[in-house]
C-alpha cells in the first residue's frame, strides 16, 4: 500500500498526464536499466516518497520536470497516474541550474554528466569560475578538471558515462586528437588496457612540434624533442616531435590562456569552448537569411557588450577562434527579425514609389527603414558606463551650489534615504509613487514639477518625522546616482552632456571595434569629422591603417594627430538618460538584397 499522503504548503499532486520531460534541461543522460527497474519497483509498492520539481509550461495547465527525472519515469514504469511535485516559477537558466545543482549532489552522476553541467553552469554565470564553483559546492581543482574532460570525443564522453570505461581512461583520452580517442576507445572497451597501461602508452605518443601554437624555442635544447635524440641515438622517433605530451599540452594551455587576454582588448566578450556550449552563441552574418544587415552589424552587434569570439582549447584546434560572435541570442533573433522584415518591405516598394513630402530629395532607389527593435541593441561596457556615470556625477557636484531649487531636492532626497523606512506613506506628497523614491532618478522625477511650497512643505514632514518618530535607517542604494543627478541638472536647466569631452580615459573603456565606431561617429562644435579631419593628414593616414594597430597606440595616434574633440558628445553619453540599461538607441535596420553582399563582408568563423 503507498504511505499516506501528505499535503504541506508547497506540494501538489499532480496528473502524470500533465507532465513532461523538456529536452537539454537534465544533465543526467544514462539511466541504469537494472538500478531503473529497481526503483521501479519500489515506487510501485511504496509510491514516490521524495516529490519531484516541475515549473510550469506556457498555459500553465502542463509542467515540466526540473528534477526528479528519474522518479518521475519510475512512476510512469510503474502506472502511476499521479506524483508528488513541487510547483516553482523559474525561467530556463534557473531551471537548469535548479537541475544541475541536484543531480550533482547525488552519487551516482558520472564524470562526463558532471562534465557538461559544469560547462552549462559556467555560461549561465557568463564565465564567472568563482560562481560557478560556488553553486556546486566544489573544489576548484574538480571543476577544471571536469571541464579538460569535455576534450573527450563524443564516443568517450558516452563510454565514460554508461559505465563501460574508467575515468582515468576518459581523462587520459582528452589529451589526445580525437581521431586518436576513437581509435582507441574499442581497446579500452574489450578491456585491452587498465588506466596504468594506457598512461604508459600515452606517454610513448609523440606531438608534432610544428602544430604547437606556443614558442618552441625552449624545446630546442629538451631531451624529450625527437630533433635533440637524432643527434645522439640511432634509434629515435620521427624528428621533429614531442615525446612529453603533458608538457606539451601545458604549454598549449598557457597560450590559449594568453591568446584570450589578447583577445579581449579587441573583443568585449571572449569565451573559451569550455565555458560556453555551441548551444548558447550564434554567429552573426551580416546578409542571407540569418543576416542582420550591414549597418547594424559594424555600428551595433561589434560595439556591444555582448559580441565577440569563442576560442578552442580542444587538442584537434587549439588556439582557433570563432568569430563575431553573439551570445544574447534573443537580441540576436530580433535583429534578423528586423532585417527581413526591412527587405521585404524593400521588395514590395515599387521602384517608381513617390517619395513623401516631408522626406529629403534624392537620388537613386528609395530605402526604407523599419521601426527598429528596442532590445538590447547595444550593451555598453562597463569601463565606458563607469566613466559616463561620473562624469554626470562629478559636474552635477560642482554645479549644485548654483540653483536653491536642486539642493532643496538633494537635500530631499538625503533627508528620504534617511527616514523612508519608517515614514508614513501619508507623508508623501500626492501623486508620488513611495516604493520608488529611494531610487535618485524617479525622486528628482517626481519631486522637479512640486511647487516651491509642496516641495518645502514635504520637506519639513520629513524634518519633524526624523526628529520626534524615526527610529532606523534606509539601506544604502546608489545605482542610479549618476543618473539622478544628470536628470538634477536638467530640472534647473542645465544639459550637463553638452561639457562632455572625449578623452583618452573615456575611449580606453572601449574595444577596438568600439573605439571605431567613436571615431566614425565624431563631429566636433564646427562641423569637422574625425574621419575627415585624419585621412585629409597625408596620403599614408588612413582609418583602415590605423585601426590595425595596437589598441594602444590607436589611441596614442588619436591624441596626437591635433583633432579637436570639443562640441562632439557620443551617442552613448546622449542616450544615457533615454535608457535604464545605459544602452544607445538601436540601430536601424537597413534593406538590403539578401542575395547580394553588401559594402562588408562578413568574416567566416
Amino acid at each position: 500500500m503507498p504511505p499516506k499522503k501528505l499535503n504541506p504548503p508547497d506540494l501538489s499532486y499532480l496528473p502524470i498526464n500533465s507532465i513532461a520531460v523538456q529536452d537539454g534541461f537534465n544533465p543526467r543522460t544514462y539511466f541504469d536499466t537494472n538500478k531503473m527497474q529497481e526503483l521501479t519497483d519500489s515506487v510501485r509498492v511504496e509510491g514516490v516518497l521524495q516529490p519531484i520539481v516541475v515549473r510550469p509550461q506556457a498555459g500553465g495547465r502542463q509542467y515540466w520536470v526540473v528534477a526528479g527525472e528519474r522518479r518521475y519515469r519510475a512512476a510512469v514504469a510503474a502506472g502511476l497516474t499521479e506524483i508528488p511535485a513541487v510547483i516553482r516559477e523559474l525561467d530556463d537558466r534557473q531551471a537548469r541550474l535548479v537541475a544541475t545543482v541536484e543531480n550533482t549532489q547525488r552519487d551516482d552522476m558520472s564524470p562526463a554528466e558532471e562534465a557538461q553541467a559544469a560547462r552549462d553552469i559556467l555560461s549561465d554565470c557568463n564565465g564567472d569560475r568563482a560562481e560557478a564553483i560556488r553553486l556546486l559546492g566544489w573544489s576548484h581543482k574538480k571543476f577544471e578538471a571536469r571541464l579538460l574532460l569535455l576534450h573527450a570525443s563524443e564516443a568517450v564522453l558516452q563510454a565514460l558515462a554508461s559505465r563501460q570505461i574508467k575515468l582515468g581512461h576518459a581523462e587520459l583520452l582528452s589529451q589526445l586528437p580525437t581521431e586518436f580517442q576513437n581509435a582507441t576507445l574499442p581497446k579500452l572497451l574489450e578491456g585491452q588496457h587498465s588506466v596504468t597501461e594506457l598512461k604508459t602508452r600515452i606517454g610513448r605518443f609523440a606531438r608534432l612540434l610544428e602544430t604547437a601554437i606556443f614558442d618552441t624555442a625552449d624545446c630546442a635544447a629538451c631531451h624529450h624533442n625527437s630533433q635533440h635524440q637524432a643527434t645522439l641515438f640511432d634509434e629515435h622517433v620521427d624528428c621533429g616531435k614531442c615525446a612529453n605530451p603533458d608538457c606539451f599540452m601545458q604549454k598549449t594551455q598557457d597560450a590559449v590562456e594568453a591568446q584570450k587576454y589578447d583577445l579581449q582588448t579587441q573583443y568585449a566578450a571572449v569565451f573559451l569552448d569550455t565555458e560556453k556550449p555551441p548551444r548558447d552563441y550564434a554567429v552573426v552574418m551580416k546578409i542571407g537569411r540569418d543576416g542582420v544587415g550591414g549597418n547594424q552589424f559594424e555600428q551595433g552587434c561589434k560595439q556591444c557588450a555582448h559580441f565577440g569570439v569563442v576560442l578552442s582549447t580542444s587538442p584537434d584546434s587549439a588556439g582557433a577562434i570563432t568569430e563575431d560572435c553573439c551570445f544574447d541570442l534573443a537580441c540576436h533573433a530580433a535583429k534578423r527579425m528586423a532585417y527581413q522584415t526591412s527587405h521585404a518591405q524593400n521588395r514590395s516598394t515599387p521602384a517608381n514609389a513617390s517619395v513623401p513630402a516631408t522626406s529629403t530629395a534624392a537620388t537613386g532607389p528609395i530605402k526604407t527603414v523599419t521601426q527598429p527593435h528596442t532590445a538590447t541593441a547595444q550593451a555598453t561596457p562597463g569601463a565606458v558606463a563607469e566613466h559616463i556615470e561620473r562624469f554626470y556625477r562629478t559636474d552635477g557636484g560642482q554645479r549644485i551650489a548654483e540653483s536653491e531649487s536642486a539642493q532643496r531636492i538633494v537635500n530631499s532626497y538625503a533627508l528620504y534615504r534617511l527616514v523612508s523606512s519608517t515614514l508614513s506613506r501619508e507623508a508623501v506628497p500626492n501623486g508620488m509613487s513611495y516604493s520608488s523614491l529611494l531610487n535618485l532618478a524617479d525622486f528628482v522625477a517626481m519631486m522637479a514639477p512640486l511647487s516651491s511650497d509642496d516641495a518645502q512643505a514635504f520637506h519639513q514632514r520629513m524634518l519633524t518625522h526624523l526628529l520626534q518618530d524615526h527610529e532606523a535607517k534606509a539601506p544604502a542604494q546608489n545605482r542610479s546616482w549618476a543618473k539622478g543627478v544628470a536628470l538634477l541638472m536638467r530640472s534647473i536647466g542645465v544639459q550637463s552632456e553638452q561639457s562632455f569631452v572625449v578623452n583618452r580615459a573615456f575611449l580606453e573603456g572601449f574595444t577596438k571595434f568600439g573605439v571605431e565606431g567613436v571615431l566614425r561617429e565624431a563631429v566636433n562644435g564646427i562641423g569637422v569629422t574625425f574621419v575627415d579631419y585624419y585621412e585629409g593628414l597625408s596620403e599614408k593616414h588612413s582609418m583602415a591603417g590605423l585601426m590595425k594597430r595596437k589598441s594602444a597606440d590607436i589611441l596614442n595616434e588619436v591624441f596626437g594627430c591635433g583633432y579637436d574633440f570639443q562640441g562632439f558628445v557620443p551617442a552613448r553619453v546622449l542616450a544615457f538618460l533615454r535608457d535604464d540599461k545605459n544602452q544607445p538607441a538601436p540601430i536601424h535596420a537597413e534593406p538590403a538584397n539578401l542575395d547580394q553582399p553588401d559594402q562588408f563582408t562578413n568574416k567566416a568563423a
